[in-house]
């Protein structure tokens, strides 16, 4: 558990810790550091534990799965994040205390594992926009859609497009782009719906190219976001494959599973691994 994930409160933290503390065969564990997360679940999977549940939001969820990748553990998720991409994908229940029986109890599925050069991610990733307003997000000391909101109208009066070089199987292109998502699942979080047919156990990648706009039309693509119709505007573009190259002019921010990250090079590769981690939740 990442005692400082998300917008829970004190009182439903400790809930939580009450909640576990009745189940015969589980124990708790509190994340202290950037990391810390992997380096437990990867103890779990060479103690040969059957399931670990991370209880935090998308950001916990990441580091807690990227150590069950490839093995025989099982991720279970308890979303008190700020988003809950993944476990909202994998129709895990939204409520603590249904949350934790549903990781108890429910069937064990297999779903892929994509990566942006070596960083592994499970529900979505990418450049632009998106990661821009993800490291502003990170910077701020309240969390939520209403904060997520907010900074998200102030960066786009100030964010401007880039020039990307992208290489598929299918096709070598120079697209200026206000974002670029890789997808694995159909959402961002809170119900936002970047790629809506995205299959999470399909072996394929979705890429989403959302293609400079006029300020007018940013509420209709908003209101398209959530609808799940996305797709059909007229600023989208959509692409599948098992594998994707991004190279930009600059170094690049990226976001991956809504953290956001600075990296020192210019290329992405973007891969996946199909069915490489065992969820509980519905695929």
């Amino acid at each position: 558990m990442n005692p400082k994930s998300g917008t829970t409160t004190p009182a439903q933290k400790n809930k939580i810790t009450s909640l576990v503390g009745k189940q015969a065969n589980a124990k708790l564990f509190f994340t202290e550091y950037s990391g810390h997360a992997t380096e437990i679940a990867q103890q779990a999977v060479r103690e040969g534990i059957v399931k670990i549940i991370a209880v935090g939001g998308d950001g916990t969820v990441n580091e807690v799965a990227r150590g069950l990748v490839g093995s025989e553990t099982a991720l279970g998720i308890v979303p008190i994040g700020s988003g809950n991409g993944l476990a909202r994908h994998l129709k895990i229940p939204l409520k603590i205390d249904k949350a934790i029986q549903f990781a108890l109890s429910s069937n064990v599925s297999s779903i892929d594992v994509c990566f942006l050069n070596e960083i592994p991610f499970f529900c979505t990733a990418g450049v632009g926009f998106d990661a821009f307003v993800a490291n502003e997000f990170a910077q701020q000391d309240s969390r939520g859609l209403k904060t997520y909101a907010k900074m998200s109208l102030k960066s786009f009066r100030t964010y401007k497009p880039e020039s990307y070089h992208l290489e598929s199987q299918q096709s070598v292109e120079i697209k200026n782009a206000f974002s670029i998502t890789f997808a694995n699942a159909t959402q961002y979080g809170n119900n936002a719906m970047i790629s809506p047919k995205s299959k999470i156990d399909d072996g394929l990648i979705e890429m989403v190219v959302l293609k400079p706009f006029p300020f007018g039309a940013a509420p209709i693509i908003g209101v398209r976001l959530f609808r799940g119709t996305l797709p059909n505007s007229r600023y989208i573009e959509t692409a599948s494959d098992t594998a994707f190259i991004l190279k930009a002019e600059e170094d690049l921010l990226i976001h991956y599973d809504g953290e956001p990250l600075q990296l020192s090079t210019n290329v992405l590769k973007i891969t996946l691994k199909p069915k490489a981690l065992k969820v509980i939740g519905y695929v």
